[in-house]
């Protein structure tokens, strides 16, 4: 019996921390440094990307060292390296997420690659 509670309480942990640490499973690619959209938004499913690329977040959420290597970074905003305007070394924003998203859908083989596969009209 002791043996039952154990299990029940170590299965009542992991599904509470995992809601703990998920964020929301869509939400609206919308940031204010990309000014006035002209093109509907994007919707985001992270859940659905997240599944597709198990316990590699860091394909999105990247942070490149002086070397180009990719040291992680999950967590880190987008904006905190990718501004409105590209610089020398670092692509805008909206180039950032045009680049992403295509190019792993391209990768992939999988997803939309067009403009408006990702911005809909609702």
């Amino acid at each position: 019996m002791r043996y039952l509670y154990f299990v029940l309480i170590v299965l009542i942990c992991a599904l509470c921390s995992q809601t703990a640490m998920s964020q929301d499973d869509r939400f609206l690619l919308d940031h204010k440094d990309l000014g006035k959209h002209q093109r509907p938004l994007v919707e985001f499913n992270h859940k659905l990307h997240s599944q597709d690329i198990p316990l590699d977040c860091v394909r999105c959420h990247h942070d490149f060292d002086k070397n180009k290597n990719n040291k992680g970074g999950e967590g880190q905003p987008c904006d905190s390296c990718h501004k409105r305007k590209a610089s020398k070394k670092i692509v805008s924003l909206k180039d950032a997420f045009h680049e992403q998203c295509t190019g792993c859908h391209k990768s992939m083989n999988k997803g939309p690659v067009t403009c408006g596969g990702c911005h809909r009209r609702k």
